[in-house]
């Protein structure tokens, strides 16, 4: 028995293929604007961006005031280290405590006698 063919090549039309329809990049570009998910994207981003508690400009705003913040609380932990050394300094050796009286505090011995001279080259600047 013979097989029944739906068609036959030979006599099939021949479809040629016609050149695809070229779309303008407007029409395209058009399209992506107008999409409602798009629009939606760009708002909410806009929103976040400048309009939010958190926005980006008061973000970098507060990065910059930590970075000071930090920089600041290094040299004071630096500064309270000095300040700790020379207390135990001040505490256990007599020869710093007396430096200390005579520098700071004018401080002499009894058959001593201090002269305190003024630099009049700083005393003009300073006027």
């Amino acid at each position: 028995m013979e097989e029944f063919v739906d068609f036959v090549a030979e006599k099939e039309p021949v479809i040629q293929d016609a050149p695809p329809k070229k779309r303008k990049a407007l029409s395209r570009l058009s399209r992506f604007l107008t999409n409602k998910y798009f629009i939606a994207s760009i708002g909410f981003l806009g929103v976040m961006t400048f309009l939010d508690k958190n926005d980006l400009i008061t973000t970098m705003e507060r990065r910059e005031e930590l970075n000071n913040l930090n920089q600041s609380k290094e040299h004071y932990l630096e500064e309270l280290s000095e300040l700790r050394k020379v207390k135990a300094d001040l505490e256990t050796d007599p020869v710093i405590i007396e430096k200390l009286a005579r520098e700071k505090y004018l401080m002499k011995r009894e058959n001593e006698d201090i002269f305190v001279t003024e630099d009049k080259s700083q005393s003009i600047t300073a006027k």
